[in-house]
């Protein structure tokens, strides 16, 4: 049979627990109200000054960042280092697309085992193979972000000449 306790200790459990849930209420309570205080004991003049000096960076950095694209992407496209770089993420993007084909493979002929160990190494090297191909389409989105920034890694390469 099962030895019931007594009445009176549940209640001092229940008792300390509720006195102890009622005191960490309390200090919450007391820590947003310090808080709430502090907070507003900030003056809007501070805040419009600090929006003031972040737009008035904002206006003048713009300009500065233009002008300095505009020069790395000249210096890409007359040092060859653009086409350079379009051809490394061409090929690590051909790669990881050939890795993903690879690790495919592998996980189908994993997956046709009769072992259900082996046909859960197939199905993790089928999740891996998924992940490496959409992983290959941030190189090439990659150098199209960068040319849109004004950095010339694209536009540099003549594809007419290649074909």
């Amino acid at each position: 049979m099962d030895e019931q306790k007594p009445k009176s200790t549940e209640r001092l459990i229940s008792d300390r627990f509720h006195r102890l849930t009622d005191d960490s209420t309390q200090e919450y309570h007391a820590l947003k109200r310090v808080v709430a205080a502090k907070w507003g004991a900030i003056p809007t003049r501070s805040i419009r000054a600090s929006v003031g000096i972040v737009a008035t960076t904002a206006a003048f950095s713009v300009p500065v960042a233009a002008q300095a694209t505009q020069e790395a992407s000249d210096v890409m496209c007359s040092s060859g280092l653009g086409p350079v770089i379009t051809l490394a993420f061409g090929m690590i993007t051909i790669g990881m697309f050939l890795l993903a084909a690879f690790r495919g493979a592998m996980a189908w002929l994993k997956m046709g085992s009769a072992r259900s160990d082996k046909k859960k190494e197939g199905r993790d090297a089928a999740r891996g193979a998924v992940i490496t191909f959409c992983g290959a389409w941030f190189f090439p989105l990659f150098a199209v972000v960068l040319d849109k920034a004004g950095v010339s890694t694209l536009s540099c390469v003549n594809f007419a000449n290649i074909m």
